[in-house]
């Protein structure tokens, strides 16, 4: 990692090339969704607006090439990191730099804001990537919790 630094985000533009690398890898991943350039945007856009203190980027010289970015909830046994994203470019894994992120993450939002927990839901590829490398480095899956998803129109007419 001897030419890359990570820190708060330099420009808003750098959303940019990372939303245009986050939506061309998510388009061809095991998950079904359609991201856009644009759609991605949105999302770190999102973020930005949100909490632009809570978003760290990972720089090679000038070239913005991994970010993570949260939000922070108060729970009942303190603050709690939610509904963020880890992304480091394809080229640029296996270099320690998302590890890199989320020390960095961990360190700035503990001192900042006492947070004591992140939660956070994940997927696996045929390898069981990225869901391995989570639970190797400590996060534990919490069983009787479930993700649910739906879609507004359809449940407003369940609700009828």
């Amino acid at each position: 990692m001897e030419n890359i630094k990570i820190e708060h985000i330099r420009n808003k533009k750098d959303l940019i090339t990372l939303a245009e690398e986050y939506a061309k890898y998510y388009q061809n991943s095991v998950l079904k969704e359609k991201w856009t350039a644009s759609t991605a945007l949105k999302m770190f856009e999102y973020f930005y607006n949100l909490k632009q203190d809570l978003i760290f980027v990972a720089y090679d010289k000038e070239k913005p090439i991994g970010i993570i970015m949260t939000n922070l909830k108060p729970w009942w046994d303190g603050m709690h990191l939610e509904d963020g994203e880890l992304f480091v470019l394809p080229e640029y894994r296996k270099r320690g730099i998302a590890k890199e992120l989320l020390k960095i993450l961990f360190q700035y939002t503990m001192e900042f804001y006492n947070a004591t927990t992140l939660e956070a839901h994940t997927y696996k590829d045929k390898n069981d990537f990225p869901y391995c490398w989570y639970k190797k480095i400590g996060f534990e899956t919490i069983e009787d919790w479930k993700i649910i998803s739906g879609n507004i129109p359809q449940i407003i007419k369940n609700l009828k």
